[in-house]
């Protein structure tokens, strides 16, 4: 669903303008159309990918330039760097979250007088191509009262003054108004296009008007959290309420029944937008057009009766099945996901990265990351320069050059030649506060998720990865200074033990700044597991246990992104003093392990002394009490457990235990959050690794024991990346964020 704030001015030319010349090399790609997306989620991935059948058709190079930032980011300067460098021959602009930030994207086209389509929504006086959201709401209304026969109906609208959303709301009325019916001022819903707005209105409006019969969801995603607050409230689907949403997600038939929904033909959105802009460049005149592609109504089963019994087994059939897509698509991902977490050096991000591209459906990608020694570290800088990290094409990985290449030419002079044609997206890599690189790919199939996975996984690795190699540059820095130090110390100051103690409080000071964590002054992760893998050896063959415990803050980006980043450090600082203060034990270890991920090492507890850590530290959490307005697990902050239980042998690594650990977490995080899960101490690390699952030991927030398996906080459920609530999918318990 395209989500734009304002009508965008119009951008390029109704038809082919002239072009600059390509000077002094060649462009990564040779006269590309260029489309600049808002993210790369299902809804834009099945525009590009409909754009895409139409350009491959004619040979046409294609690249997407992945503009996914934060509410009040600017667009990455790479883009636009992007576009001066390839040269294109058109553009189709998508910018619908945030067209606000738009303008240093729409200026080089502008400039280069470029045809342009704009995809989404209309704009005046400039060639657009969006759905038809009328005929399609007309369709889903007349499916709920005329041929359902319901007549209080309740609407979860979306953004205030957003386009889509007040075109929607505009024929729910109307509709309503045709037949004779009222609009209650307390059935029209504020759902903000999400699923934990929804949840929690639904919630509230079900105990003051239980006679609702359908609730029309203005978004497939606000949909889901209205399927979820109805169950909550003890409201069958479809037997007492029906249900509607709109975009027809792809998660829409993985949900049970299945969601009734309007399908806007996205593809057919993206394949209309593509045959414009060819039809331009093909020297087409006259005026602006306005495309709207029909929109269809899709019924599932929150609308329909639940059937003859093979009927309803069929569907529940086609669910597992298309379930069992959704898991075989997501297993790569989440595969790499664990296994960046490990990573210590660029090479061994490549290595993870390339192991994984093949499964992805990736037929080439290019990795780079800024050089923050050579030059500038940000690609807004013209002497910004960047080393490559991956190099992958043809099913393997291929040599990467040593040198560093100018940002601003994307590629160096030796890969040029290889990427003359194709279909290629572009998406800056970045941190809150810095860019870290950048990564071209091309993708023939496999899920669209992979976009995220490398906005969210491999940033976070590799930024991991240059900070450590930063802060050991830094510490070496350091130790010469102090070895500078040392010499003018012991030429200046008469008497051996003044300088002798000086030195020694400057390195206890050096090596204690090495270890800390800079933000919440717990150790740090090389500190950690130099500990963990210190203890192993010591207790390995003696039969004494050693557990460790993985902590890991619930909804921690949506509370960042409510609050602020600056708030978010305050809040893990609290969360490092609520573990700091839940050991007794002087042998165990508070680290963090990075982002807003904890561990504890306890060395002598065993399996009671661990728990009895866990239940003071969420004793200390909740004492602390920091308010969490967006979760959808409890309004204050809460952490998920893992605990994993071994005795060390020589003959295994301490990174079984870590993934038992890990494993156990994400058994917390798949029960609900805010809770306790323990690794079956029968086969700890081993079993995880095999395949096995933690067994879960869930605590609740209320009196810290043990008990049967229940949800830790009252409130709503746990949602995934896209508003999902946990524990929808039939068979599966939900996929995790």
């Amino acid at each position: 669903m395209s989500v734009s704030t304002r009508t965008l001015p119009a951008a390029g030319s109704s038809a082919a303008g002239p072009r600059p010349e390509t000077s002094g090399r060649e462009a990564v790609l040779a006269a590309p159309v260029v489309a600049v997306v808002e993210g790369l989620d299902q809804y834009q991935g099945r525009l590009v990918r409909g754009m895409a059948r139409v350009l491959s058709g004619r040979g046409i190079p294609f690249v997407v330039l992945v503009n996914d930032h934060e509410p009040g980011r600017p667009p990455s300067p790479l883009l636009t760097q992007a576009v001066d460098h390839l040269v294109p021959r058109g553009a189709v602009l998508s910018v619908g979250t945030h067209v606000e930030d738009a303008d240093p994207v729409l200026s080089p086209l502008s400039r280069l007088d470029l045809p342009v389509v704009h995809l989404g929504y209309a704009v005046p006086g400039a060639d657009s191509v969006h759905g038809d959201n009328v005929t399609g709401m007309r369709a889903l209304m007349t499916h709920l009262l005329d041929e359902r026969g319901r007549r209080r109906p309740v609407l979860v609208r979306g953004i205030p003054h957003q386009q889509d959303s007040v075109e929607r709301e505009e024929v729910f009325r109307s509709e309503l108004a045709r037949r004779g019916l009222q609009v209650p001022d307390d059935l029209v819903l504020d759902g903000a296009f999400s699923a934990g707005c929804a949840y929690r209105e639904i919630l509230v409006l079900a105990e003051t008007r239980p006679d609702i019969d359908a609730v029309v969801a203005a978004n497939d995603v606000s949909a889901f959290g209205v399927l979820a607050a109805l169950r909550t409230a003890g409201l069958r689907v479809p037997e007492d309420v029906l249900v509607t949403g709109f975009d027809n997600e792809p998660s829409a038939e993985l949900r049970w029944p299945g969601l009734t929904t309007v399908d806007q033909n996205l593809e057919e959105q993206g394949r209309v937008a593509a045959e414009l802009l060819l039809a331009r460049l093909d020297g087409a005149r006259g005026p602006a057009r306005q495309v709207v592609v029909p929109s269809r109504l899709v019924v599932r089963g929150t609308t329909t009766p639940g059937g003859s019994f093979p009927e309803r087994l069929g569907r529940a059939t086609d669910a597992a099945r298309a379930v069992r897509g959704e898991l075989a698509r997501a297993h790569p991902l989440l595969r790499m996901h664990r296994e960046l977490s490990y990573c210590r050096s660029t090479e061994d991000v490549a290595r993870v990265i390339a192991a994984e591209l093949v499964r992805l459906g990736v037929t080439r990608c290019v990795l780079a990351a800024y050089d923050h020694v050579g030059g500038k570290a940000e690609p807004s800088d013209a002497s910004a320069t960047a080393r490559m990290v991956i190099n992958f094409r043809d099913g393997s990985s291929q040599p990467v050059p040593g040198d560093v290449h100018p940002v601003s030419e994307l590629l160096p002079d030796e890969l040029h030649p290889a990427s003359s044609d194709g279909f290629l997206y572009l998406l800056p890599l970045w941190v809150p506060d810095r860019e870290v690189g950048y990564v071209l790919y091309e993708q023939e199939s496999g899920p669209l998720d992979l976009a995220w996975t490398l906005r969210i996984d491999v940033t976070q690795a590799l930024h991991a990865v240059l900070a450590r190699q930063r802060l050991e540059a830094y510490a070496e820095t350091l130790r010469a200074a102090v070895a500078r130090r040392a010499q003018q110390l012991k030429a200046e100051v008469v008497g051996r033990g003044i300088t002798e103690r000086r030195l020694r409080s400057i390195n206890a000071r050096l090596q204690e700044s090495v270890k800390r964590d800079g933000l919440t002054q717990v150790a740090n992760r090389v500190t950690l597991q130099s500990f963990l893998e210190h203890r192993w050896d010591v207790q390995a063959g003696t039969g004494h246990e050693l557990a460790l415990l993985m902590v890991d803050v619930d909804l921690f980006k949506p509370y960042n992104d409510h609050y602020g980043h600056v708030q978010g450090d305050e809040t893990l600082r609290t969360v490092a003093r609520c573990l700091h203060h839940a050991v007794r034990d002087p042998e165990d270890l508070v680290g963090r392990y990075g982002g807003e991920e904890f561990a504890v090492v306890l060395p002598r507890g065993g399996l009671r002394g661990a728990m009895a850590v866990a239940v003071r530290f969420r004793r200390l959490l909740a004492e602390a009490a920091v308010p969490h307005e967006v979760s959808t697990v409890a309004p204050v902050v809460t952490a998920s457990i893992g605990l994993a239980v071994t005795r060390p042998a020589r003959d295994r690594q301490s990174a079984t235990l870590v993934e038992s650990a890990d494993l156990a977490l994400y058994q917390a995080k798949l029960l609900g959050r805010d809770r306790l899960a323990v690794a079956d101490p029968g086969t700890g690390a081993i079993a995880g690794r095999a395949g096995g699952r933690p067994a879960a030991v869930p605590v609740t927030s209320r009196a810290e024991s043990v008990g049967s398996v229940e949800s830790a906080c009252p409130g709503a459920p746990p949602t995934d990346r896209n508003g999902a609530a946990l524990g929808d999918r039939p068979g599966t318990g939900g996929l995790l964020s």
